[in-house]
């Protein structure tokens, strides 16, 4: 057992040590925040699509349950695409100026907004 749990250690170790490269930090920024976008998407649009399902759609049980799956989906879906081209696009432009500057996040966000939520759908429309 004590061989299993230094092998696990060792794997930690080295998992932090590759963590700490700071040549690894805008790669890991736009996989953390792709995952943050899916996570956050769905704890906030779930609650909400549950709530405004049972009180304005009518159909049966598995309808409402579908719509709300799909509310929840789309929306995290959205959230996860909106962050990583967001942090992909600060990343790709810090890296070909040098720097950063306060614009990037100005230039990404409009382009970001643009390709993720430039289509006309009900889950757009309610950002």
């Amino acid at each position: 057992m004590a061989g299993g749990e230094d092998s696990c250690r060792a794997l930690l170790r080295a998992a932090n040590a590759l963590l700490q490269q700071r040549r690894y930090h805008a790669a890991l920024a736009v996989i953390k925040g792709f995952r943050n976008g899916l996570v956050y998407g769905a704890k906030i649009r779930a609650p909400h699509a549950l709530v405004m399902t049972f009180l304005f759609k009518s159909g049966s049980l598995r309808e409402k349950l579908k719509s709300i799956a799909q509310a929840t989906y789309a929306h995290s879906r959205n959230l996860a695409y909106f962050v990583f081209t967001y942090k992909g696009l600060l990343a790709a432009q810090s890296q070909l100026q040098g720097k950063k500057i306060p614009f990037h996040s100005f230039l990404a966000a409009c382009i970001g907004g643009w390709l993720v939520f430039g289509d006309n759908n009900p889950i757009n429309s309610q950002v």
